[in-house]
């Protein structure tokens, strides 16, 4: 099963790598209303709170559906800047990685200003998928993330922010 679980989260990973770049690219739709841009920041924070919720995987799908049609919403997963992107590996890795892109679209609908520093919204990313392993570990405190527990531990000792800063150059 967790093979199976890993081959489907790789596929997902390589799915949100593939989303389009750029609003050219995007399906033809008008831009998101202030109605939807209003769900999606209320979704996003559920979910980095409640990320296993019983109706998450649903929140996690329409979210992704709405940033995929949208052309005006940009987002780029970037598992590097948490460090090696190949240890980006553990429990609920298809989640986090999903986590990651809903954030960043949070921080950009919360920040329109913002939406082209590509810093500050991968940052946003980091600390939603942060904020979403700490209400794992919770509920889940056998789950495994080595990477991530060690991200947590550099959030404590205050150099969290220094180090993704670090990795935001590994992005693309």
């Amino acid at each position: 099963m967790k093979t199976l679980r890993s081959l489907v989260g790789v596929f997902l990973f390589f799915c949100l790598m593939s989303l389009p770049a750029n609003s050219q690219d995007k399906p033809k739709r008008g831009p998101s209303t202030p109605e939807e841009r209003q769900a999606a920041v209320e979704i996003a924070t559920y979910l980095e709170n409640n990320p296993l919720g019983k109706d998450a995987k649903d929140k996690r799908t329409l979210v992704m559906r709405f940033l995929i049609e949208v052309p005006d919403i940009s987002v780029s997963v970037c598992p590097a800047i948490f460090g090696p992107a190949k240890e980006f590996k553990g429990d609920y890795e298809t989640e986090l990685v999903v986590q990651s892109a809903i954030s960043q679209a949070k921080f950009i609908i919360l920040n329109p200003e913002k939406a082209k520093d590509k810093e500050a919204v991968q940052l946003a990313g980091a600390r939603g998928t942060l904020t979403a392993w700490k209400a794992i570990k919770t509920q889940k405190p056998k789950a495994k993330f080595k990477l991530l527990d060690a991200l947590l531990e550099k959030e404590s000792n205050g150099t969290l922010i220094e180090f993704l800063k670090s990795n935001v150059s590994n992005c693309n």
